[in-house]
């Protein structure tokens, strides 16, 4: 890992980048009048993200290889034409 030092004006003004360096693996030291104050940096187990559900499994799962007529885009579809 890598250290850097920022200062407080300077984190104020680019928390941004900062916080990107931080998240590629960079401990960064906040100083306030040259001293240091904080150290920011990534945690060690990072949260994985959360793949979106398959839905196309689910429905198949709760109504097998059916097909339900009609279908909810053809229902809305008749329901605008109807106004």
């Amino acid at each position: 890992m890598r250290k850097a030092s920022v200062s407080v004006r300077e984190l104020q003004q680019n928390l941004r980048r900062v916080l990107a360096r931080v998240e590629r693996g960079e401990v960064v030291e906040v100083t306030r009048r040259r001293r240091p104050v904080a150290r920011l940096m990534p945690l060690e187990t990072p949260v994985p993200a959360s793949g979106w559900p398959d839905l196309e499994a689910r429905t198949r799962s709760l109504f097998g290889d059916r097909l339900i007529v009609p279908g909810g885009s053809d229902v809305v579809k008749e329901d605008r034409d109807e106004r």
